[in-house]
C-alpha cells in the first residue's frame, strides 16, 4: 500500500516530472495482471511455496532497485519488477491459505489473513511512510524498513510447513 501512496511524491522529490511519475502506478498495476496470472500458473507446476518465494524475491529486488533509483527508467523497472511480485503474492495468498491450513476453515483463516496482514497494513503502511517522511523529508528510511520485512517474509516462507491431514 505504501508504494500505492507514496511512489508518485517520492519520484517528483527525485525531479521527475508529475506526468511521468503518475505512470509508475499503471505499470504497477498493468505488470501485476500477467503477476498474478504467471505466478498463478507456477504454483500449480511448481508448487505454492515455490512460488511464493519467487514473489518475495520479486519485491525484495525491487525494493533494493528503488532505494538506489534516481532516474525515471529505474523507477519504471522498479515498478514492472514490483507488479509482478505484487501481483503473484496476490494470486498465491488463497492456494498458501489452503495447503497450510486446509480447507475446512479456509474461508475464516484466508478473511483473518486478508483482514490482518492486508488491510491493516495498507492502513498503517502508508502512515508510517509518511511519517518517516515528514520527519526526515526522505522516504530512504521507509523503503529500507520494507526491506527487512521482505527479508523476514522470506526467511519466514522458508519456514512454513504445510499441515497433515490425519487419515
Amino acid at each position: 500500500g505504501t508504494i500505492l501512496v507514496h511512489i508518485v511524491s517520492h519520484a517528483i522529490g527525485l525531479g521527475i516530472s508529475v506526468t511521468k511519475a503518475a505512470l509508475i502506478i499503471p505499470i504497477i498495476g498493468g505488470i501485476s495482471i500477467p503477476g498474478r496470472i504467471l505466478m498463478g500458473i507456477a504454483g500449480d507446476r511448481i508448487g505454492n511455496k515455490p512460488a511464493w518465494t519467487i514473489c518475495f524475491i520479486f519485491l525484495t529486488i525491487s525494493f533494493f532497485l528503488l532505494l538506489e533509483a534516481r532516474e525515471l527508467w529505474l523507477l519504471y523497472l522498479f515498478a514492472v519488477i514490483f507488479g509482478f511480485g505484487y501481483g503473484g503474492l496476490s494470486a498465491l495468498i488463497s492456494p498458501i491459505v489452503a495447503e497450510l491450513f486446509g480447507l475446512s476453515s479456509h474461508g475464516v483463516i484466508f478473511g483473518v489473513i486478508i483482514m490482518f496482514g492486508g488491510t491493516a497494513g495498507m492502513a498503517v503502511g502508508p502512515l508510517l511512510a509518511g511519517h518517516i517522511f515528514d520527519i526526515t523529508g526522505r522516504y530512504q528510511l521507509a523503503f529500507m524498513i520494507y526491506v527487512v520485512i521482505l527479508v523476514i517474509g522470506l526467511i519466514l516462507t522458508s519456514l512454513l510447513r504445510p499441515t497433515r491431514v490425519k487419515t
